[in-house]
């Protein structure tokens, strides 16, 4: 009777082991936006996570309570410290790579239609922010 006890007790744990998100291993390659963002700007910055999984995770924030000058510098400052490298300026869009699986885009809307420094356009955004994506398998603007 306990041996029986026993083993539905063990189909229970390795079931509830299985279901848990700590199961997959985190990659070490991702750059911590989150964190760093919010210790540079403040705690109540207000980050959207679009995608957040272990292998891609997309995440931004809006910049019009930012638009200073200087808070934007500080960002790029940060990026820099941090390893980050100016990948390419398009128009209205910075972008910076760490690495090939981590990539920033600054992007200031006010310059009209946007394009990637790959003279990709863009689709239409009518707000400044700092858009962060993560993808295990590599991003395309960091080759």
């Amino acid at each position: 009777m306990n041996l029986l006890k026993l083993v539905k007790l063990s189909i229970v744990l390795v079931s509830l082991l299985g279901c848990n998100n700590k199961v997959y291993e985190q990659s070490s390659d991702k750059y911590p936006f989150e964190f760093k963002m919010r210790a540079l700007l403040g705690s109540d910055l207000e980050i959207i996570n679009s995608l957040k999984r272990n292998e891609v995770e997309v995440s931004y924030f809006d910049l019009s309570e930012l638009q200073s000058k200087n808070q934007i510098n500080n960002i790029v400052n940060r990026l820099e410290s941090d390893g980050w490298k100016l990948k390419g300026k398009g128009r209205g869009v910075d972008t910076y790579c760490l690495g090939l699986n981590n990539r920033i885009n600054i992007v200031v809307a006010s310059a009209g239609t946007l394009y990637d420094f790959k003279g990709r356009e863009l689709p239409e955004n009518n707000s400044d922010g700092v858009l962060y994506s993560y993808n295990k398998w590599g991003e395309d603007l960091c080759e």
